[in-house]
């Protein structure tokens, strides 16, 4: 049944019920504009989600369930996607779990219209784009295969023979090659596979290359994001994708052919950081994440690591168990940037946590090995040195209100990498989004890249740097994606307050 259509926040939601009698699963619920899927004509598909929120005990009864089941929707319908449907009839079907049985409307199904955008109030934004959006990497042109997708930041270095490297990776880590960023087109060739090793101490299952570093144009250090995904392995409860077997390890990688291939040493050769407590199954999400480039100044190579609080609904208060890992992101360098066990964590005074490898035998006093949480970049994916101010800048994007303003792209800034501004709100998503054709988009992975950055790793940027960032088509999984770059202006930036 759909029960109706309301406004929160920012922007409407459809909610109601759906299950398949006797079936304790979640089942699907698709959403149509104007007719139902097998009228004549059609209707249009708009968009899909799970009907897995919790429910009363009356759901309960009329799905022939036990107790406790999660048969509510609440789905969300976008101000982009009302823009061409709103007083169009509403229709939902349920999608079928098991057995030769039909897919169902919902109850409620043409009793309801598509309401008409409600785009909230913008706050004062700068004058920050100074171009259009461009195509860097399209998968529905371009992809090499299915799982060929921009699944992370972009990233550039410049190769021993002039040869740029683009690189927004995905677990088969593939480059766009060219003489410029421009002109860098993406490469069928890979540059590194992941080994999908079920063996947890390896630190070897799917791995995204998200950091490099060009040391002299044919040794490339790579940072591997590297996830255990225990479901696949056979040792967890649920046999999907799921978020309770998840573990993360940051991982050593080298390419000496210029950034072509990339190469893993030897576990335990290739650990560089983690939690300092073995994988749990059924425990997660579990783990840390380097999630933003590395940048160099003076003699130090600088980047962060963030990770969220463990275990599960910890927090010592009201009754919960204190977190082993209190969560955060903190800073983290290192001065030999291929030794991957001189990468040194911020412990509130200096930059002294040394990173334990759990499988390397007992650590005795675990706490000793996690960082100290910085404010202020907890959504950061890149990090640039500029130059003009003597600044480090870091780029963020959240999807979610947060203490900061709307859900936007925002940057920080800080003089040492360890003390950072508020971050300064330069677009809002709801900007982003009246700017696009009609679509159910969704956005990630940004970060600055600028093409003249005097070094080999565009490390640096000057006041008109592009704005590099993902966008996906959400109603239609999560194959069909954008690799952008948009030219920006940073000036604003030089007014905003200095950190803190």
């Amino acid at each position: 049944m759909i029960d109706g259509i309301q406004f929160q926040r920012d922007q409407y939601y459809v909610s109601g019920w759906a299950c398949q009698e006797g079936q304790r699963g979640s089942i699907g619920v698709h959403i149509y504009a104007a007719h139902a899927a097998g009228d004549k004509p059609p209707g249009t598909f708009v968009t899909a989600d799970t009907a897995s929120l919790a429910n009363e005990p009356a759901v309960d009864h009329e799905c022939r369930d036990a107790k406790d089941g999660k048969h509510r929707f609440r789905i969300a319908l976008p101000n982009q996607i009302l823009r061409t449907l709103q007083g169009k009839k509403l229709y939902a079907h349920g999608i079928t779990l098991a057995g030769a049985v039909e897919n169902a409307l919902l109850a409620g199904s043409g009793n309801f219209k598509f309401p008409a955008p409600k785009w909230p109030p913008d706050p004062v934004t700068p004058d920050f784009l100074e171009g259009p959006a461009v195509a860097a990497f399209d998968t529905r042109k371009e992809a090499c295969q299915q799982i060929d997708i921009p699944d992370a930041a972009a990233r550039a270095f410049k190769d021993d023979r002039g040869t740029i490297h683009l690189i927004a990776s995905h677990y088969v880590t593939r480059a766009g090659l060219g003489p410029t960023l421009e002109t860098a087109r993406h490469n069928c060739q890979i540059a590194f596979q992941s080994s999908r090793d079920g063996n947890v101490a390896d630190f070897n299952d799917y791995t995204w290359l998200n950091s490099f570093y060009d040391v002299d144009g044919r040794r490339i250090v790579a940072l591997g994001h590297m996830e255990y995904h225990g479901w696949e392995h056979g040792q967890c409860t649920g046999k999907s994708d799921t978020i309770t077997c998840w573990y993360n390890v940051q991982t050593f990688n080298l390419s000496e052919d210029g950034g072509y291939h990339f190469a893993r040493p030897k576990p335990p050769a290739n650990y560089l950081l983690s939690l300092p407590y073995a994988y749990l199954v059924n425990q997660g999400p579990e783990g840390v994440s380097v999630d933003a480039n590395i940048v160099r100044d003076g003699g130090w190579y600088y980047t962060a690591m963030s990770g969220w609080p463990w275990p599960p609904d910890c927090g010592g208060e009201n009754g919960k168990k204190p977190c082993l890992n209190p969560g955060g992101t903190c800073p983290i360098r290192t001065s030999n940037i291929l030794d991957p066990a001189s990468w040194r964590g911020w412990d509130g005074k200096g930059f002294n946590v040394t990173f334990a490898n759990p499988y390397r035998g007992p650590i005795a006093d675990p706490k000793a090995h996690l960082c100290a949480q910085v404010p202020n970049i907890e959504f950061l994916m890149g990090f640039n040195v500029y130059p003009q101010t003597h600044l480090f800048i870091g780029t963020q994007f959240t999807p979610v209100e947060t203490a900061y303003g709307p859900p936007g792209v925002y940057f920080t800034t800080s003089p040492d990498f360890v003390h950072w501004s508020k971050p300064a709100l330069a677009l809002t998503m709801n900007q982003m989004l009246r700017r696009e054709p009609e679509g159910n988009w969704t956005y990630a992975y940004f970060t600055l890249i600028d093409p003249k950055s005097t070094d080999a790793n565009y490390m640096t940027i000057t006041d008109t740097p592009y704005l590099y960032y993902v966008r996906s088509d959400a109603d239609h999984g999560p194959y069909q994606r954008v690799l952008f770059r948009q030219k920006i202006k940073l000036g604003w930036l030089l007014k905003h307050t200095p950190p803190s």
